[in-house]
């Protein structure tokens, strides 16, 4: 039912239409009592007519009321006029963050300031128990001086999702735990699975929407709602940074954090991520166009003398290098560099480039690192290696001349103990590097110890093939020996995904999560410091080389996700056909279709390969 101008709606006028929603048509009303105007929502007749759906709403939206924040649309009253159900609330000027997103990718500085509002609304809600559970740019308003309104708080539990009518949508509507809530494109995985939803689903919802800024691309979209609903849950989307190279530093960071499938890894307090976004968008600097001449002049001056040195080391065959070695920058003449080699100065670890180029690489990448150190292994462990053995053959030395001395003199020459010196120097070097390598080679003879392929599955799935095996024995029929075959192959494919789940878990554990954050941060704080391009390029590529570690580890958590899934499936696929197998027994029935249940059984556990090619 349209409502035409003057319409009273209790101590509300309607002004005009505003437009038609998922709950019902939206208009601009005055409040006859206080002189303002408001928005109101009056509700579709679906909506009204549900008595328990109204009461949880109403009492949700009494909650809501309470929310006091800039960023929130404040709702003022529920009411009823005439069989004509309503919600009034602050009516929001501007635009949709939909119609904002038409210019995707935004601006890192217009970006960042959205997001720091968005987080502070979702923080001052979530702080006060209520969760949004529809976030999406439709919900959120955009004023012309940058305010932003999140609208629909507490509201969400009433709505009908845009997709209710689509009929491949009414078979996902409805689950266990009621019915999924939220637009198809900006669900948590939880939601799109029919599971409650809490403040670290709208973490998520968040974490979409800041990709869709970021990108211009929603991360997962698919061409019809279940395949959308899939990718959700399974899928990770597209790196941010092969989207958009101006990223804003430190962006991707939070936004995988949000986007985490698993709600434990996101955010345990909204107001932390509220908190980074704010340190991010205070972080951001303006680009400061290039347009004073005298700057320009001054930079043309600087290139050509550099470039005038170069040519002339060139010349005189002395090449010059830039070494970075724990973050201090030195120039190298490339004889001192393989001096400097010969003497066991460097581990090859360090990263360097010649002296009027860009690119930086790690030294026992190039070719002085290869003429003067011939070897195929790890340059640390290569490093480590000759240092004790130099100790070794200065010893071996040391010992030989002093007993071929005292056999042919009956004494030890005074000035050897000068020479004892000088060997004690060289060992306090090569103590360290002997440790490392004993350290090394004892955790990896303990790695290489196999983990017992049972340990692999818990003791309770073991229990219950071993029941199912048992089972078949008596109940298998002429197609047991293939039965036994069958369960024994799922058996050792849910081995194989247990392993690969275990070696996952071990190179995303958080210790190397909490590494990588670190040497980032320092990256990132020697970036901001950096004084010279030079210094900013070898600081960009290694945070670039963190971020790339980082999205493989973001790559492999989702990828355990889907191993996590696919075991609890099986799992209870195993379960539940020998709870069949044992009624079968127990009233002498028979259970069709074994082969086909063992053949869905292991499909869910057969997925090796795929982790494979999910990781390539």
């Amino acid at each position: 039912m349209s409502l035409g101008p003057g319409t009273r709606l209790g101590s509300y006028e309607i002004v005009s239409s505003l437009g038609q929603g998922g709950m019902g048509e939206v208009y601009r009303a005055r409040d006859l009592k206080l002189g303002r105007e408001v928005a109101i929502k009056v509700l579709a007749s679906e909506l009204a007519s549900d008595s328990e759906r109204l009461r949880r709403f109403e009492q949700e939206a009494r909650a809501a009321s309470a929310l006091s924040h800039p960023n929130i649309v404040h709702i003022y009253d529920v009411g009823e006029s005439e069989g004509t159900r309503y919600i009034v609330m602050e009516l929001a000027e501007g635009t949709t963050l939909r119609r904002v997103l038409d210019e995707a990718p935004l601006p890192p500085e217009r970006l960042l300031e959205i997001a720091r509002q968005l987080a502070d609304g979702l923080a001052k809600a979530h702080a006060g128990g209520i969760v949004h559970r529809d976030l999406k740019p439709e919900n959120v308003m955009v004023s012309e001086d940058g305010l932003v309104k999140i609208l629909d708080f507490g509201l969400a539990k009433l709505s009908i999702p845009s997709w209710a009518i689509d009929p491949e949508m009414a078979t996902l509507a409805r689950t266990r735990h009621g019915m999924l809530i939220g637009t198809v494109e900006y669900m948590s995985p939880e939601q799109a699975s029919g599971k409650s939803a809490d403040a670290r689903s709208d973490q998520f919802s968040l974490g979409l929407i800041l990709y869709e800024m970021a990108t211009g691309r929603i991360a997962f979209h698919r061409e019809t709602a279940a395949q959308t609903l899939a990718s959700i849950i399974e899928k990770a989307p597209q790196p941010m940074a092969a989207l958009n190279h101006r990223l804003p530093h430190g962006l991707d960071r939070v936004v995988n954090r949000c986007l985490a499938k698993d709600p434990a890894r996101r955010y345990a307090d909204t107001r932390e991520l509220a908190r980074e976004l704010k340190s991010l968008s205070a972080g951001v600097v303006p680009p400061v166009p290039a347009t004073a001449v005298e700057n320009e002049v001054a930079s043309e001056v600087r290139g050509a003398l550099k470039e005038v040195r170069v040519e002339l080391r060139r010349a005189f065959a002395d090449e010059v290098y830039q070494l970075d070695s724990e973050g201090r920058v030195r120039a190298l003449s490339e004889a001192r560099l393989r001096r400097r080699l010969r003497q066991n100065r460097y581990s090859g670890l360090e990263m360097v480039k010649r002296e009027g180029e860009e690119v930086w690489i790690p030294l026992h990448q190039t070719r002085i690192f290869r003429e003067e150190v011939p070897q195929t292994r790890d340059p640390a462990k290569w490093a480590a290696t000759r240092k004790v053995t130099q100790f070794a053959e200065h010893l071996a030395v040391y010992l030989t001349f002093g007993l071929v001395w005292f056999v042919a003199k009956n004494e030890v020459p005074f000035w050897m103990g000068f020479w004892a010196i000088g060997l004690v120097a060289q060992a306090v070097g090569a103590v360290p590097a002997a440790m490392s390598l004993f350290r090394s080679r004892k955790s990896l003879g303990e790695g290489v110890k196999p983990v017992p392929r049972d340990v692999l599955l818990s003791e309770g799935l073991r229990d219950e093939v071993g029941r199912v095996r048992e089972l078949l024995e008596k109940r298998g029929g002429e197609n047991k020996a293939d039965l036994l075959k069958e369960i024994d192959g799922i058996v050792e494919r849910m081995r194989d995904l247990a392993s690969k789940r275990r070696d996952l878990e071990e190179q995303t554990g958080v210790d190397e999560r909490q590494r990588l954050e670190k040497i980032e941060r320092d990256a990132a704080t020697r970036l901001e410091g950096a004084a010279g391009a030079r210094d900013r390029s070898l600081y960009e590529k290694q945070l670039e080389v963190v971020r790339q570690r980082r999205q493989t580890i973001d790559k492999a958590l989702a990828v355990l996700e889907q191993i996590r899934v696919r075991q609890d499936v099986a799992e209870h696929q195993v379960k539940q056909l020998r709870l069949d197998l044992s009624r079968a027994e127990a009233s002498s029935g028979s259970v069709p279709e074994l082969s086909s249940r063992l053949q869905d059984i292991r499909h869910e556990v057969d997925a090796a390969e795929k982790v494979d090619e999910a990781l390539a």
